[in-house]
């Protein structure tokens, strides 16, 4: 799996090195604008052994033929948190006329769409809700987010979703998120005992949980949430549930 995985990322490297060169041949390099990202990140047996991007259960509803005859589209979502494995995901901006350089700030993929604008020379909408990272790649030393959302489209338990792969399952869990900041990151569950609190800073690979001994942490970073789910308006029934930090 690990091979594979690595296979693909050369493959990628090698394309993005024909494509950048093509750019070179042509002269435009000084005035084309180039990003790279991705949309998340891979498990590889990380967190208690998680594959992949989310956890796939079996339907208890479902016999075992039924389950057979219908392959993985027969299966249900079960609790997926999003550790920075998924979610700390590569950015890289090339602007012509800027120095190379990295920035340390926390920004988030709804920027990037501002960001195109901004380069363009068009003016941003006032109802879009990223900010523009050209600031930053201008000028390092700008702060970033104060923290930033990692999670997938909110939905509660027993609904259905088409997120992941576009077929039609339904969700065991209330789906989670994860609140991000410089030093922290929570990841927040509705079901009591399942949400996590790490420090980022001191324990990257997030393998120390520190929610019962920082639950004052988690109260702050849970507030955020709170406050961005009312910001952006999501919908009540799916804010009620989300709106408790259950230790």
């Amino acid at each position: 799996m690990t091979a594979t995985y690595c296979g693909e990322i050369t493959m990628v490297d090698t394309w993005i090195g024909y494509f950048l060169r093509q750019v070179e041949n042509m002269g435009l390099m000084e005035n084309t604008a180039i990003i790279f990202t991705t949309d998340h990140g891979f498990y590889f047996g990380e967190h208690g052994g998680m594959i992949g991007k989310s956890v796939l259960a079996t339907d208890p509803n479902l016999s075992e033929k039924e389950a057979g005859d219908w392959g993985s589209s027969a299966g249900v979502w079960s609790r997926s948190p999003l550790y920075q494995e998924l979610l700390a995901n590569p950015l890289l901006i090339y602007v012509p006329g800027t120095p190379p350089a990295t920035y340390s700030g926390l920004s988030s993929a709804v920027d990037l769409m501002p960001t195109v604008l901004d380069i363009m020379g068009v003016d941003i909408p006032s109802v879009v809700e990223g900010k523009s990272l050209l600031p930053a790649v201008k000028d390092q030393a700008l702060p970033g987010r104060e923290y930033v959302i990692g999670a997938l489209p909110f939905v509660n338990a027993g609904e259905t979703v088409r997120s992941v792969d576009d077929v039609e399952r339904r969700s065991e869990w209330a789906s989670g998120a994860t609140i991000t900041t410089d030093e922290w990151a929570l990841i927040y569950d509705v079901e009591p005992g399942f949400s996590e609190l790490y420090n980022i800073k001191t324990d990257p690979r997030q393998e120390k949980n520190m929610i019962n001994e920082r639950p004052e942490i988690a109260g702050e970073i849970h507030s955020l949430f709170t406050a961005f789910m009312k910001d952006t308006k999501i919908a009540e029934y799916l804010v009620k549930p989300r709106s408790t930090l259950r230790l």
